[in-house]
């Protein structure tokens, strides 16, 4: 009986010290898949992208606006990294570093929500890439990217598992689209401009067929089919034969 007992303490030791070193050997390979430093190595070969006379101004700007978040970041100035790091994923928003980057920096200031909405946002764009979704871009950004390009099943594990810790779950979370404060001023404007169009198209000209058809000249009175001119001595619209209303001569009469 105590020979059973002994083995069996054995037995859930062994899988103790497996499963403590299984997630030893897990954490080595997550802590350097969070750092910011295997963006680093990028710069040299960003910086030789941006030279190239044939490469587009609209790339040239990605790089120099990455390039400027990544040193930001390597400054510990995390606010001036973002804006910058926005700018980069606006101008090519297909590369998915950026969006790795800003997950980051927003964990890193305590945002996680929004640091997930970005990492969600890399995940997808890493899965497209891996599916060949991006045929014309794909070959620059492995050209960027000096390492191994990670795979996506484990990306979504180590996201996962990180998440986890701030009380997230990964499947439920939503990409990032768009800056909210932009959203907000892009709904201002249609709000805005709503408004405008009932105001000029609407309101307005209503208004002036009331005083038109309200206020004829002396003698006259306003067809309220056509809105033509007619003499008193007239009962129908000498322009379309509308009949003049009742009101309208209790109106003129009254003049």
């Amino acid at each position: 009986m105590k020979k059973n007992r002994l083995v069996a303490v054995w037995i859930i030791a062994l899988c103790l010290a497996f499963s403590i070193n299984a997630f030893a050997k897990y954490l080595d390979i997550e802590d350097p898949f969070f750092s910011y430093k295997r963006f680093y190595l990028q710069l040299d070969i960003l910086n030789d992208v941006s030279d190239d006379k044939n490469i587009r101004n609209d790339i040239k700007a990605f790089v120099r606006n990455l390039a400027a978040g990544i040193y930001a970041i390597s400054a510990d100035d995390l606010k001036k990294a973002k804006v910058k790091l926005l700018k980069a994923r606006a101008i090519w928003p297909e590369y998915f570093g950026t969006d790795f980057l800003l997950a980051r920096a927003n964990e890193d200031t305590g945002n996680y929500k929004l640091s997930a909405q970005f990492y969600k946002s890399y995940l997808n764009k890493l899965k497209a890439l891996s599916e060949g979704s991006y045929r014309i871009s794909a070959p620059l950004i492995r050209g960027i990217t000096p390492y191994r390009i990670e795979d996506y099943d484990d990306a979504y594990a180590y996201v996962q598992h990180r998440l986890k810790d701030h009380g997230i779950d990964l499947a439920v979370v939503q990409p990032f689209y768009t800056m909210p404060g932009f959203l907000k001023l892009l709904i201002a404007l249609v709000i805005l401009g709503s408004g405008y169009a009932v105001m000029a198209y609407g309101v307005i000209p209503y208004i002036k067929r009331l005083r038109h058809i309200n206020n004829p000249p002396e003698g006259m009175w306003v067809c309220k089919k056509c809105d033509a001119y007619n003499f008193n001595i007239r009962v129908e619209c000498e322009k379309c034969g509308e009949i003049r209303s009742k009101i309208t001569c209790l109106r003129s009469s009254h003049k």
